[in-house]
């Protein structure tokens, strides 16, 4: 773990966010801390933490709104800090976009270990992740700006290059058309639903896929896309 790795406590209950700072600043970390999904949300903006801790139950925004708002715009990893128990509760916050998941009340060294798990996971494959990929029947090279399809080279437009990087960027992970819309075109990208449905279309045709049966974009409906790896 490198010195001083930044944990973002997002918590309503002000008595666990002291244990938990505490906890956190005895094993190393520097920890922030942000009382509501409001003051969360602009805390991992500002500050850009390492790893986020998130309630579920909170006021203003809840965890769930705050963990898409966070996917749509940063791979920080989250894991869920919640009282509420279940298969199908655990299954709906990995969809909102979180790394893990922890019911409370837990044990500090589990929590602990989750944390190391997924910051030493996080570091060792950022760089490499968001460069290059490889699967035998793809290749890409964002350093080189280079995309092969079965050895053949292929030509993607300015427009394809930033959407496939945000693809790769969020790898296996649902993302919504309103971050690719944002991430591709900025302010004002409402006009652009279109052309995002457009530019998809190029995009996997130029991958060798298709819509009706995906190997790397796959539409998740009322949602947005899912680039699925196979490296």
């Amino acid at each position: 773990m490198k010195e001083k790795d930044t944990i973002l406590i997002v918590d309503d209950d002000p008595s666990l966010r002291q244990v938990l700072t505490l906890l956190l600043e005895e094993e190393g970390f520097r920890v922030l801390q942000a009382a509501d999904g409001n003051e969360g949300l602009r805390a991992a903006y500002d500050r850009r933490p390492d790893l986020i801790l998130l309630d579920i139950m909170m006021p203003h925004k809840d965890g769930r709104e705050v963990c898409r708002r966070l996917r749509e715009a940063s791979d920080v990893p989250i894991i869920v800090l919640t009282c509420l128990p279940g298969q199908q509760e655990k299954v709906e916050r990995l969809v909102d976009g979180a790394d893990d998941y922890i019911t409370k009340p837990f044990h500090n060294s589990e929590l602990l270990a989750r944390m190391r798990t997924i910051l030493r996971r996080t570091r060792s494959h950022s760089d490499a992740k968001a460069r290059a990929y490889d699967d035998g029947h793809l290749k890409i090279d964002f350093d080189a700006r280079q995309v092969s399809v079965k050895k053949a080279r292929v030509v993607l437009s300015p427009k394809e290059w930033t959407l496939l990087e945000y693809f790769l960027r969020h790898r296996n992970r649902v993302v919504t058309r309103h971050a690719l819309l944002r991430h591709a075109w900025g302010d004002g990208f409402e006009k652009e639903s279109n052309n995002l449905k457009v530019y998809i279309a190029h995009l996997r045709q130029k991958l060798g896929d298709s819509a009706r049966r995906p190997r790397y974009i796959h539409t998740e409906r009322t949602m947005g896309y899912r680039f699925e790896t196979h490296a």
